[in-house]
């Protein structure tokens, strides 16, 4: 059984007045697809060697393979991943005095999705993770 205050208003658009709003656009399909893919995180594009390519800051990685940060250096520094092929230019003055600056570690889209496909495949959001096996496969097949 229809509710009759409901077909009365059947016929009203969403919106109040006769034009649409201007801020209720959708998001444009590309982007939705790196959201969706990459969870959130998004790319950023930098000149290497005169052609423009994409690339991810450690947080963005973070992000993609559902860890936080530390836990992406934790990896690097244990060597479950290969130390990050880019970097970010130094920056001109000290950051923090006594350590030197290296720039921020950027990590190309193929990379990103190679550690994605390796994170799913070795299992290591379950109890039973190959640590092991993701350690060969990433420092043998990380793409450069």
């Amino acid at each position: 059984m229809k509710d009759p205050l409901l077909e009365m208003l059947g016929d009203l658009p969403d919106f109040p007045g006769t034009r649409p709003p201007k801020n209720r656009g959708t998001k444009s399909k590309a982007l939705t697809d790196i959201d969706d893919r990459f969870n959130g995180a998004k790319p950023k594009t930098f000149r290497v060697n005169g052609e423009e390519k994409q690339f991810f800051t450690i947080g963005d990685l973070a992000k993609a393979l559902r860890r936080r940060p530390v836990t992406v250096r934790l990896w690097e520094r244990q060597g479950f991943i290969p130390k990050a092929t880019y970097r970010t230019p130094k920056p001109k003055g000290s950051q923090i005095p006594g350590k030197p600056s290296n720039g921020r570690r950027l990590y190309s889209r193929e990379q990103v999705e190679f550690l994605m496909e390796a994170v799913a495949r070795f299992g290591l959001d379950t109890d039973s993770a190959d640590w092991n096996g993701f350690r060969e496969y990433t420092s043998k097949q990380f793409p450069k």
